[in-house]
Order: structure tokens, then sequence, then C-alpha cells
């Protein structure tokens, strides 16, 4: 058996090596986000990383002993062409996916999981992502990579053809038993342990710098967690009984007050703005939104509810929280369920349009927009292919022009929801100017918000304006400047602003809010029901408790007067605060999000 258990240990050293350089490249990668860490932290990343490199490469390792296994029957030459077609297999899914990795991880905040075959789905969108050189060298990249590797691996299984096994037959027989019992002996570092708790990603956390954590985790083991998940799993985050996580959620929510009236009009036509990663930590790059503020009503304290657009889009018209691990868009049975503004204002005669210069089919948007009443709708299909000049479809400065022509030119009687998605600010930010800012994503925020300014003056000079009210929300955040990190509050701070001569006076509202209150507040002004909207608050009545909810990745955060609390569901720990009631709040609320999810 010395022979084969050898190359058994070569195998799995090699592949452990694999993931040990893996953890420098990536933390080098993202340095800018890293922090302040010393050199242990290079060494205890990978040592911590351990328990999944071993459970991944110990599931590498199954077939390749089975292989050596057959060797006691087959030619050896026939085991090694079997291992190398094997082995570049695998090393291929493998470079791909680090190099995808490397590449997502700082828009994202999160390594790939499941996520991104949503976006898959979407070929042309997922190109959109980054600049044509990007795609080229990083495929490139990855190629040289994998070939590299593969060499690599060659010469250091070299002999694997001319393995010898003994000759007779007992002990072939007994050595053959021995390499099985030794590969099914690697269900333990798969499994982690014999208890009833199995290997997680959360079993490589080891630090209050989440970055440290994130740099352990192997890539491969984390997309194959998330693919086991369920869609949504209620189970994984039951923290009481439904019983309690109600009440502790109802006392966030106290019976509804009369709010202050901040519009002329109770029925006015209203433009609703999602933009396109609108961070309010890119506040000085919004001349003109900030005008707008200082002109109308500005809600300072107000949280994204999740990272992405199509839980952003939902967040906004439905006021339903986002999901950590999926998104409630792409379940067109459950999403149809919602409460919708779409749904509300029809009910209240009112006229529905929606503008998009993008594919609205990407992440089922499509059907979500449809079951909310919004039969009428602008896509990138509804411009000439000389307007998409875009990779994502027609730019803002011809999508915004579009649809300020049209609304300002207006004659209806009965009352109309515009909802316009920007989409320029979006990666890789190419936008027509080039000049403002050095930092590419502050340039498409600069150059969004001008194509914002010239809509709102083109409305201004017409006879709709005094009847209009215009509402704009960012769809989320984004991680700007390039040392904020995907669970921090600060990730997650967005504006919103009501504008339009449908407001009575300007106001600064500081009270502490999320995204999902933006349409119960505007209903309550409207004195239209908002009680099906289970999750939120009216921001402006006075008895309105002050909190925010968002999700991350595989986490969660609830923002008090009292605390701010973060929780990673990996790891089930609190990475940031200290109050336990707020700590118990935060997980009754995910608890009845996820319950009601079930219940759709």
């Amino acid at each position: 058996m010395k022979q084969p258990l050898k190359y058994f240990l070569k195998y799995y050293l090699f592949w452990l090596l694999f993931f040990l350089i893996q953890k420098p490249i990536f933390m080098l990668a993202n340095r800018s986000l890293m922090g302040d860490i010393g050199w242990q932290d290079w060494i205890l990343v990978p040592w911590h990383a351990l328990p999944l490199d071993l459970s991944v490469a110990s599931y590498i390792m199954v077939p390749f002993g089975l292989m050596l296994v057959a060797a006691y029957v087959c030619p050896a030459r026939i085991i090694a062409r079997i291992s190398n077609v094997y082995t570049a297999v695998l090393l291929l899914v493998a470079v791909v996916l680090f190099g995808t990795d490397l590449g997502v991880f700082p828009a994202w905040g999160f390594h790939p999981d499941k996520t991104l075959f949503i976006y898959l789905a979407s070929p042309k969108e997922v190109l959109a992502c980054a600049p044509w050189y990007v795609w080229v060298f990083g495929i490139l990249g990855m190629i040289i990579a994998w070939i590299a590797c593969f060499l690599l691996y060659r010469k250091w299984m070299k002999g694997l053809d001319q393995i010898q096994v003994p000759q007779n037959l007992s002990r072939r027989i007994g050595s053959g038993v021995g390499m099985f019992i030794l590969t099914g002996a690697l269900f333990l570092p798969i499994r982690g342990s014999v208890t009833t708790s199995t290997m997680n990603t959360g079993r490589v956390y080891f630090s209050t710098n989440q970055m440290l954590n994130q740099a352990a985790v192997n890539p491969i083991f984390n997309l194959i967690e998330s693919m086991s998940v369920l869609q949504f799993d209620t189970q994984r985050y039951t923290y009481m009984s439904s019983e309690e996580a109600e009440n502790l959620v109802n006392d966030l929510l106290p019976a509804q007050g009369s709010p202050d009236k901040v519009l002329t009009t109770s029925r006015p036509n209203i433009v609703f703005f999602i933009l396109e990663s609108f961070s309010k930590n890119a506040w000085d790059a919004m001349p003109c939104l900030r005008q707008l503020a200082d002109e109308g009503i500005y809600f300072s304290q107000v949280a994204a509810s999740s990272f992405r657009t199509d839980r952003g889009v939902l967040a906004t018209l439905s006021a339903f929280p986002g999901q950590p691990t999926s998104s409630l868009m792409v379940v067109p049975g459950k999403s149809q369920h919602l409460p919708h503004l779409g749904k509300s204002l029809t009910k209240e005669g009112y006229r529905l349009k929606f503008w998009y210069g993008g594919d609205e089919d990407f992440t089922n948007m499509r059907s979500y927009l449809i079951g909310g009443g919004f039969m009428d709708r602008v896509n990138d299909h509804s411009f000439p292919l000389s307007q998409r000049l875009s990779k994502w479809g027609v730019p803002d400065h011809i999508l915004f022009p579009t649809a300020a022509d049209e609304i300002a030119r207006r004659t209806d009687t009965c009352p109309t929801l515009d909802v316009i998605l920007s989409l320029s600010s979006h990666e890789p930010f190419e936008v027509p100017t080039t000049d403002r800012y050095h930092h590419p994503y502050l340039n498409s925020i600069a150059y969004a918000d001008s194509c914002l300014g010239a809509f709102v003056d083109t409305l201004r000079q017409s006879e709709a304006w005094d009847k209009t009210l215009l509402v704009f929300v960012a769809d989320h955040g984004y991680p700007y400047p390039g040392d904020v990190q995907n669970h921090e509050p600060r990730r997650y701070a967005i504006p919103i602003v009501w504008a339009g001569g449908a407001i009575k006076e300007h106001r600064v509202v500081n009270t502490l809010c999320s995204q999902i209150d933006l349409v119960p507040t505007l209903l309550a002004q409207m004195d239209i029901d908002h009680t099906e909207y289970v999750f939120t608050k009216d921001v402006l009545d006075t008895t309105a408790v002050p909190f925010a909810f968002y999700s991350f990745n595989d986490g969660f955060a609830l923002l008090t007067e009292q605390d701010t609390v973060v929780i990673d569901a990996k790891s089930d720990h609190r990475v940031i605060g200290t109050n336990a009631d707020t700590e118990k709040h935060a997980r009754a609320f995910m608890q009845r999000v996820m319950e009601e999810i079930e219940r759709l």
C-alpha cells in the first residue's frame, strides 16, 4: 500500500496548498477592505481556514481515492489518465470560481453563492458589469492560471502512471481494502465532526474583523453550502417561538397615530425615482438632489433594506424587507402575493407606468411589475438600437428626458404614478461624462444626478409641476469609500427626498427609518390604508418608533436609538453592538420576515 498511499497523501496536499495560496491572494486583492491587520493575521487566516479547506479537499479526494482502489485491478496508466482529466476539470472550475470571487467580492461584499446563477440567467447584464478589457484580461488570466496549476499537478504527481501494487493476491486485496477504508475515513473531515453539528462556513470565523473571516472562507464550500440551503430557509432564522417574535416586532410597530400632513393635495401625480446605487456616502456628488432636499422634504436617517437592485425595488414598492440569502422577486409564486404600491394606487384610480432603460426580465422583474399592475412599461426594447449606448441598455440622459417630456405634456384627468428606475450608476460606471471625479463611481453618480436635475427642470416649467410629487430613493447603497464592508451600517445609508409642487414646505425628517417605510408614509399622507404593509411604520407619525432593519449576505442588522446590532447568521454571532435587548428584537424581526415568506 506504500505507493498508493504516497500518491493519496500527495494529491491531498496538492489541493490543500492550492487552497492555501488562494487566501493571501484574496487578502491582497481586497487590501482596502481588510483594515489594519498585522503579520500574524496572514498566518491566522489560513490556519483557521483549514476546516473548510480540509472538507473541500476531502470531497475531491473521494473519487481519487476510489481511483487508487481501482489501481489494484486496473493498469496504472489508465488510472493516471482518468486522474488527469478529473483534475483538469476540477482545476478549471476552481480557478474560474476563485477568479470570479476576486472580481465580484469588492462590489458584492460576499463570496459568490447561488445568487450568481440568478445573474447568469441574464448573460447580457453580467457582461455589462465590467468593461470588455476586464473580461478579456480576466479570462486570459484564468486560462493561464489553470494551465500553470495543471502543469504543477503533473509535476507533483509524476510517476502516478507507474504506480506499483503488491503482486501477491492476498496482499493486493488487503491493501485495496485498506485504501477503501482510508477513502471512507474522509467522511470525518467532510462532515467536520461526529456530532449533530456539520461543517459550515461559520466554522472558520475567528475574528471581530469580518474581512479576516471572509478571507478564511473557502469559496467552493461557500457555493456548495448556498446551493444546499433552501431558497427561504425559515428554520435557519428561527430563534424563539412565533408568538414571542411577533410580540417583540409589535414593540417596534405601535398603533398608528395621525401623521403631519406635508402635501398640498391627497391625490398628487407621483413620480417615483429608484436611483441605482445612490449611497448617502456619495452625497457630495449629488448637487441636484441636494438642492431638491433643501426645497422639499429630506429624510436624513434612512437605511436601505438590502444590497441588490431586485431586493431594493421590492423593498421600495412592496415595503417588504430584503432577504439575506435569496430574493423574493425571482419567485413569482410568492412575490405576486405581496402588497404593492401599484395595487394600492390602482384601487384609488391611478394610472401606472414603469420606466427602465434595461432588460425588465432581469431577476424576473417583469412578472413582479405586472403583478403590481404596471401593464404600461418602457424598457430597452422601447428604444432604437442606436440609443442603447450602455452595456446595461439606454443611459439616463436618454431615458429621463423621454419620461419628462411625456409626463409634462399629459392631460390625464386621473392621477398618475410613474416609477423610473435608473441604471447608469451601475458597475462598470461607464457614463458619457468622465471628467467630474477621478473615482468612476462618484463620476457616474454625478452624471445620473445631472440627468435627474434636467428632468426636474423640464417638469418645473410645465403646468404639471404644481400637482406633482417627486419621490427619490436609492435602490441600495454602495461600498464607497473603499474600506466600507458589506455588513456595516454605512454601507446601507441612503437618502430619501420628496420634492415638487405638491410639497407644502421644506422639512428635514431626522427619524431613523428604513427604505421599506417609504410607501406606508406616502399612503398615510394620502389617507389610504396601509395596514397590509406589516413590517413598516409611517415615519411622519409622531408615535413611530425610530428603527431600521437591513439584511446582507446571510446576516441582518437592527438600528435603534439605543444601539446598532449586526448579526452574522453563518456564525450566529453578534459582530457589532452590545445591547442584548436590541439583539433580541433584531432576531425576532428576521424570524418574522421569514415566517411571512413561508406564509405567502
